[in-house]
């Protein structure tokens, strides 16, 4: 369950679902990324239900790579995962 957010975008996304936030190349990659992490009941659930890639760079928080057409990688969304709750859910997005 995402608890919260630190991106005013992604939670804007969340809670509206207004598909003009972010670019159409990545935007509905990045919805389905927090609908997997909201329904996840541990981390690896999202490589099971989405193939996503996982990367651990902290204990405890988690890297989903987000790409456009499931091909080129332009950053990813990132979050604090414990107890099946993802707090300070944020979006990453390379230069």
């Amino acid at each position: 369950m995402i608890v919260s957010f630190k991106s005013k975008v992604l939670k804007e996304l969340w809670l509206t679902g207004d598909t003009g936030l972010l670019p159409s190349t990545y935007v509905y990659d990045v919805i389905e990324i927090l609908d997997l992490l909201d329904a996840s009941e541990s981390i690896t659930d999202l490589e099971l239900l989405g193939g996503f890639k996982i990367d651990e760079y902290q204990p405890s928080n988690w890297a989903v790579t987000v790409t456009v057409n499931s091909v080129e990688p332009i950053g990813s969304v990132t979050c604090y995962y414990k107890q099946s709750k993802a707090y300070d859910v944020d979006l990453n997005e390379y230069d």
